[in-house]
């Protein structure tokens, strides 16, 4: 299903979580022609990005817009009829070209130790979900949970064949910022007509049957969207495959939704997939976790907001940029994507 100009679909090719790295070549890394922007501060970034956007809009061309983990500011925006892209680079990114200006600051040495003390807490944090995680594997019934998998391929994609493989697009749908946990699930399941909400709790299963359900999209050559967890990126939260219009979304916290609008549904794993009562048999010790698990992320969101002060100090160090240099790379930004 193709996207209208109102149906932008917003994401994160970066995370805050427990590992550094991320989607960058996910996503932009098969574009004919990509752009660059380094060493601008972020309020110039932000300009360039509106107007890129605007134009968009005006000219009737699709977009997407990618985000930045820490603020939620634009930090990309892809034209994929076009095959373009331009994604901005924080000062520290392995991929920066001509940042050195702001490279000496030491902001910057502030803002990676933040962001490695919050990296720490979140590593924390995960250690503690796995820990309610294997509660709830202890009480599981796998053949059920294989059963429910194997019905949802041959309900959404019995009908389908391809002779190629599919292309994936990893991103994430949400993030760990500065001010707290957000998501851009509204934007990116928009455009689709069937939504599934896949409830349970942790290690019931969710991430598993979204993945088998991508890789039979993948081997009947769909191109899917995996929107991985920001927490743990080897687990997977979403699944789109727009050109059959659905998608399947772990529906839990912190990204917790209910049935909308028509072709929404629930998927309860809890329910069809899990010993009856585990729930209150382990209540005190989930209880527990939980509190401990919410400590923690309290604590790296707080380092989250020492590293944005950090980069922003950093910004508003650097020498103002000349007008007239930030027009022209408006200006070569506007040729190079909408040629």
């Amino acid at each position: 299903m193709l996207q209208t100009n109102q149906e932008a679909i917003h994401f994160f090719v970066d995370s805050t979580g427990p590992k550094a790295g991320g989607f960058y070549l996910s996503n932009f890394g098969h574009l004919k022609h990509r752009a660059v922007l380094s060493g601008w501060p972020h309020s110039v970034q932000q300009e360039i990005f509106e107007n890129l956007r605007r134009q968009a809009r005006q000219q009737g061309t699709p977009c997407e817009l990618v985000f930045h983990p820490l603020d939620n500011t634009i930090q990309g925006i892809l034209l994929p009829q076009l095959s373009t892209g331009a994604f901005g680079f924080d000062p520290d990114s392995p991929f920066v070209r001509g940042a050195e200006a702001l490279r000496p600051q030491g902001d910057l040495a502030a803002y990676r130790e933040a962001m490695k003390e919050a990296r720490a807490a979140f590593q924390e944090a995960r250690a503690v979900h796995n820990s309610q995680e294997r509660i709830y594997l202890e009480h599981m019934d796998f053949s059920a949970a294989d059963s429910l998998g194997d019905a949802l391929v041959r309900r959404l994609l019995g009908h389908k064949s391809g002779t190629r493989p599919g292309r994936e697009f990893h991103r994430f749908f949400g993030a760990a910022t500065a001010e707290g946990n957000l998501d851009h699930i509204p934007q990116v399941t928009a455009g689709l007509d069937c939504r599934i909400f896949v409830k349970g709790r942790p290690g019931t299963g969710k991430s598993t049957l979204l993945k088998k359900v991508c890789a039979a999209a993948l081997r009947r050559g769909c191109d899917v969207e995996i929107y991985h967890c920001a927490l743990d990126a080897d687990s997977l939260d979403l699944i789109a495959v727009r050109e059959l219009g659905f998608c399947l979304l772990d529906s839990t916290p912190p990204h917790e939704y209910f049935p909308a609008r028509e072709g929404d549904e629930i998927l309860d794993m809890y329910a069809r997939c899990v010993v009856p009562g585990t729930d209150e048999a382990h209540a005190g010790e989930l209880n527990k976790l939980e509190g401990e698990y919410k400590a923690l992320v309290q604590t790296a969101t707080g380092h989250l907001k020492e590293a944005l002060e950090a980069l922003n100090r950093l910004y508003e160090s650097a020498p103002k940029p000349d007008p007239e240099a930030v027009e022209a790379e408006q200006a070569r930004l506007s040729a190079e994507l909408f040629a």
